[in-house]
């Protein structure tokens, strides 16, 4: 089904698929929210217009839900304001509301009642993809990731090759060793993106002296990138391919130098989709970084660079590496400075949960890489045209934040943000390098 398209039944059937999903948890994020609207004060996209805080774009997931599983509103929708988009036009405003949430956490850790707004958002997302609107960049993505053609895409393999042979200039490992201690698990995403946080965490490795390996090939676009669409069947078949890779190495450590939902996705939530307890346990590099650092066995020249950092969602507000980062960077940097929202409640970039990653510059940069173009429609174009200047003012506070540090280095550890970061910072007309956490330390290596 196009995004052009709206038939009543696919509507209805992405209903009751969409309620198939629902957990214990799901349930209360749905029924407790009593639109106190206490999480607009930290959403990085209630700045660009009151209806694109939390609770007006989780709302739409409710209209669904309501009248699917509870009796009375089955019989009684409009008393319970259970209902279904019964237009395109009514379509569409739910996909803006739906991809105008990173998912950033800011409202769950803000709300009083733990309403995780941004997972219900996602449900909602999930909910459109059975409809057809599915961005067509991110669709596409999806489907290569799925069939495994991206690793047949000239342009891809070039990306990977290219970071490989500078794998192999800075380290000396065994690809794809069975029985290796370390796994660390890179995907083409940050090949593209930050392909030096890839060579860097080889460097690191290897320095270490530590037994460990890496694929020969990606085994994903972004681990696993159909789940930033609602894709359930696309994300549980990659997550199920890399899980069985995984178990064939038989590693005791997974490491991510990616800090973004890969990172979090095989730390929470792998175990709930291929239905068993990993073996193994996942780590980010700053973990390994942090006690190597302080037991003597990575030592690191400093340098005066004014240096800061900028917490990627997923690794600090939910994978709880917040200080780790910055013990490691006042370590590498004398100047080394936090941002004024540094914790829990640093602010969001604006462009996870694939923003950053849909909209036309990318889609340019894509296609060139790619060497096909995209059929965008005019709806979708309108759509996309706008996401992009909206995230630009959803990542200002961000951008303002670093300008106020007066960092000459902004220092990150995740794909989607350092892209993002690339764009905002020369929107709003602050000149910064962006460097990957691996990059600032493996630059400084003694």
């Amino acid at each position: 089904m196009s995004w052009e398209q709206f038939k009543k039944e696919t509507v209805k059937v992405a209903a009751k698929k969409t309620a198939s999903h629902l957990t214990p948890v799901s349930l209360h994020f749905l029924e407790n929210c009593v639109g106190c609207a206490l999480c607009e004060v930290n959403c990085p996209f209630t700045p660009v217009g009151e209806e694109y805080g939390p609770v007006s774009k989780a709302e739409p997931l409710r209209h669904v839900l309501r009248q699917e599983i509870n009796v009375l509103p089955m019989l009684f929708p409009w008393l319970f304001d259970g209902k279904l988009p019964k237009s395109k036009e009514e379509l569409d405003k739910w996909v803006d509301l739906a991809y105008h949430c990173t998912n950033c956490g800011l409202c769950y850790i803000t709300c009083p009642f733990g309403i995780h707004s941004g997972e219900m958002i996602a449900q909602l997302r999930g909910f459109l993809a059975q409809t057809g609107r599915v961005p067509s960049l991110l669709k596409l993505m999806v489907d290569a990731e799925t069939s495994g053609m991206f690793l047949e895409n000239p342009g891809f393999k070039q990306v990977w090759d290219n970071v490989m042979s500078q794998v192999r200039n800075v380290a000396n490992v065994e690809l794809d060793k069975k029985g290796a201690k370390y796994l660390y698990l890179p995907s083409l995403a940050e090949a593209m993106i930050t392909p030096g946080a890839v060579v860097s965490t080889a460097k690191i490795l290897s320095k270490l002296g530590i037994d460990w390996t890496m694929p020969s090939k990606p085994l994903s676009i972004r681990v696993p990138i159909g789940k930033l669409a609602g894709d359930h069947e696309s994300t549980m078949i990659i997550a199920k391919k890399i899980y069985d890779y995984i178990k064939n190495i038989n590693p005791e450590y997974l490491v991510f130098s990616d800090g973004g939902y890969p990172y979090t996705f095989f730390r929470f939530e792998l175990p709930g989709v291929v239905g068993e307890k990993p073996s193994f346990k996942v780590l980010h590099l700053v973990e390994i970084l942090v006690d190597a650092i302080n037991q003597g066995k990575l030592k690191v020249k400093q340098t005066n660079e004014r240096i800061t950092w900028h917490s990627p969602c997923k690794m600090g507000r939910f994978g709880g590496l917040i200080e780790e980062p910055a013990e490691v960077l006042s370590k590498v940097s004398t100047n080394f400075v936090k941002l004024k929202s540094h914790g829990l409640f640093s602010k969001c970039c604006g462009g996870g949960n694939s923003i950053a990653c849909i909209v036309p510059p990318t889609q340019e940069m894509m296609e060139k890489l790619m060497g096909m173009k995209l059929e965008i429609t005019p709806t979708e174009k309108s759509f996309l045209d706008k996401l992009y200047r909206d995230m630009l003012i959803a990542g200002r506070e961000k951008v303002q934040e670093i300008k106020e540090s007066g960092a000459t280095v902004v220092s990150t550890a995740c794909v989607g943000c350092f892209h993002t970061l690339g764009f905002t910072t020369k929107a709003h007309g602050v000149n910064v390098t962006l460097k990957t956490l691996a990059e600032v330390v493996a630059e400084n290596l003694e």
